[in-house]
């Protein structure tokens, strides 16, 4: 059965597609007060009414051309019943249904319509349309278009009741294209459709193809025995009679850029295009209620991100980002969390971005997110509206003063001999980072404005909720107060100012030729992320001075196991690929038993104290809690406290320790003592 029809079969199991309205996906969701504005541009209202041109014009496809890339049967079936052969589709009926005669001549005239030749794309001598299913449900398609139902994603497939919104559907594929003429159009949309409503992923011919394939269900494996494009004939006669209807129907007025056609006053909100049925003279454009509502009413400036449907996939003040259902969709490193495979939010992407950089993510030209399957759509007709609308001016407090930095503690306050450890989980250049592989901090002031930095150090959740990123300066406040007095704003400016300006590496890097990758604490505790036997993929590893150890497993939020003696051995956390489980390096491993499951509600991450252990951050039953562990005389110290009500549930502790309690807890507070036994 075809991909198109098995999504169609899909969805209809979860009544959200199939609609006969026309479908505007930033309408749908975010309609709000603009909603009859986003309406009156994206359904071409404002081609044929506005006295004057909208910022991001919606445009129908390029008709030169028309014959290399679709089918005449489909074109006869489309210009019948829009809705019909596309549902959702936002071109109008203009015909009163297939016996309408105007029909055949309009299809004679598009399809005679010539565009320059264009090189003929080299498909090669191998698809696969199992790779082309595995690109199309992990590089973002499935944010706008359905998922295939035989597409097994990582964390299982998604439930019907998962789909909270409906997609844009897909004609019969099968029906309009070819194999040749799909890939073209998936090489470069802008060329077909330039209003950016499809924009381009930057795929390869190889990767064109595949997806191709497999949306129109080709299963050979080459690509030479697909079916052609068969040659049409236009007859001269049809051709001039469908060239009149052009014009009498105001095809222009949405298919081409520049026309000298007059604007249409609005005289009967009630009727014309907002009528409930078709008069057969009038474009009808089957709206529902809401639409019709809507329309009578436009109000206020509808944001380009509602146009191109950018919260699909990201967020913005809370609000968008994919449902529950695609959700499943969106993969890359799980050792990032959610922030290693969704796409960043765009609140206050306008203070955060410089302008330059901004402009080049639009065009496709930078990308610093490479553990990210989503691909960045590329934007270029648009990016100028789209900076414009993302641009945002209001003055944020600047950092201190240059000559109050000091190159040499930024460089220190990044690495781990007594900085904040960014290292620990940033690459820096070309090196790796010493755990979890997120983003480069070599070249941060080509991409972010400093002020937007200062503000992120300080409150990373209040920006990215459940970001990995601790609160290095919680409450403003720095944990070291050996470098710069304790000065949040000197520390921060001095961070900022050696990566802008500063040379060398971060104190922390091993060196790869001695191979010394055994991790010693020193003066203050290690944390280190990685894969542990025990304690899980997401194991946060604690190493005290004085050879106690924990492992935190960040996934139940719960303590896993202690050891002493040595730490742990790095090597293959920082450079293997796929990195192993690995074993505590010391001895008197000590296990505690596994939590009852859902005891904890949810990790919330954790901070550092300023003498550098960690304060872990659980909810549990409502309750915020947290877990400060604390190395002292060779014994683990765990401190437990929480606000609001709690019932506890029944703290667990490492078998084959001695546990003692502290006294002095009581109401919000709980104190335990750890000892090997002799």
């Amino acid at each position: 059965m075809p991909v198109a029809r098995l999504i169609g079969c899909w969805l209809l199991a979860s009544s959200l597609s199939g609609s006969a309205a026309p479908f505007v996906p930033g309408f749908e969701r975010f309609a709000g007060e603009a909603g009859g504005s986003l309406l009156f541009r994206e359904l071409g209202c404002a081609n044929c009414h506005s006295t004057t041109k909208p910022a991001l014009p919606r445009r129908g496809p390029e008709l030169p051309g028309l014959a290399r890339r679709t089918r005449p049967e489909w074109l006869r079936l489309f210009l019948s019943d829009p809705q019909a052969a596309r549902p959702g589709s936002n071109m109008p009926a203009l015909f009163s249904g297939p016996d309408d005669p105007r029909i055949e001549p309009m299809v004679h005239y598009l399809l005679s319509l010539k565009t320059p030749s264009s090189k003929e794309i080299n498909l090669g001598k191998d698809v696969n349309a199992e790779r082309g299913s595995e690109l199309y449900h992990t590089i973002g398609c499935v944010a706008c278009h359905d998922p295939s139902p035989d597409f097994q994603p990582p964390t299982g497939r998604p439930e019907p009741a998962e789909f909270t919104y409906a997609s844009v559907v897909f004609p019969e594929l099968q029906t309009k294209y070819s194999l040749e003429s799909l890939t073209r159009f998936l090489l470069n949309p802008a060329a077909i459709r330039p209003d950016g409503r499809m924009p381009s992923f930057g795929l390869s011919p190889v990767e064109a193809t595949d997806i191709a394939a497999h949306l129109l269900d080709f299963q050979d494996s080459d690509p030479r025995n697909a079916p052609k494009q068969k040659p049409f004939a236009p007859d001269p006669a049809k051709v001039a009679r469908g060239a009149e209807l052009y014009t009498q129907l105001r095809c222009a007025a949405c298919h081409e850029e520049e026309t000298k056609l007059e604007p249409i006053a609005i005289t009967t909100p009630d009727a014309g295009c907002l009528a409930v049925q078709t008069s057969g003279d009038i474009p009808f454009y089957a709206l529902n209620q809401a639409q019709r509502d809507a329309l009578k009413h436009p109000a206020g400036s509808p944001s380009p991100v509602l146009s191109l449907n950018c919260l699909a996939c990201h967020t913005d003040q809370g609000s968008g980002g994919p449902d529950a259902a695609r959700n499943h969709y969106f993969v890359g490193d799980e050792a990032l969390g959610d922030t290693g495979r969704l796409p960043p939010p765009l609140t206050g992407i306008g203070r955060k971005l410089q302008p330059a950089w901004l402009t080049g993510v639009l065009q496709g030209k930078n990308r610093v997110r490479p553990y990210l399957h989503t691909r960045m759509p590329h934007y270029s007709a648009q990016t100028k509206v789209l900076t414009a609308a993302l641009r945002d001016a209001r003055p944020l407090p600047p950092l201190v003063a240059e000559s109050h930095t000091d190159l040499e503690a930024g460089r220190k306050l990044l690495g781990t001999e007594g900085g904040v450890n960014c290292i620990t989980c940033h690459t820096w250049g070309d090196r790796p980072s010493l755990g979890i592989q997120a983003l480069d901090l070599s070249r941060l002031e080509e991409r972010l404005q400093p002020e937007w930095f200062r503000d992120y150090l300080l409150n990373p959740a209040g920006y990215r909720p459940g970001t990995l990123m601790p609160p290095l300066w919680p409450g403003g406040k720095s944990m070291i107060p050996a470098i710069l007095d304790g000065d949040s704003e000197r520390q921060i400016a001095s961070i900022w100012a050696f990566i802008a300006k500063g040379s060398g590496l971060p104190p922390g890097f091993p060196d790869v030729i001695s191979g010394a990758f055994e991790l010693v604490p020193k003066e203050r505790p290690i944390v280190q992320r990685a894969f542990l036997n025990g304690a899980g993929p997401f194991a946060i590893l604690v190493g005290f001075p004085g050879g106690v150890n924990l492992a935190y497993n960040g996934d139940t939020g719960q303590p896993a196991r202690m050891w002493r003696g040595r730490f742990f051995d790095a090597y293959s956390t920082w450079f293997v690929r796929a990195a192993p489980f690995e074993d505590p390096l010391g001895t008197d491993v000590l296990d505690w038993p596994s939590g009852e499951p859902g005891s904890v509600d949810r990790f919330q991450g954790y901070r550092l104290e300023t003498d550098g252990s960690p304060v872990f951050l659980l909810k549990i039953g409502g309750a915020e809690v947290s877990e400060h562990f604390s190395a002292r005389d060779g014994t683990l110290r765990r401190e437990l406290t929480w606000t609001g009500e709690l019932k506890e549930p029944g703290w667990t502790h490492p078998e084959g320790a001695t546990v003692t309690e502290e006294p002095g807890g009581g109401k919000g507070k709980r104190v335990f003592v750890y000892r090997w036994k002799p």
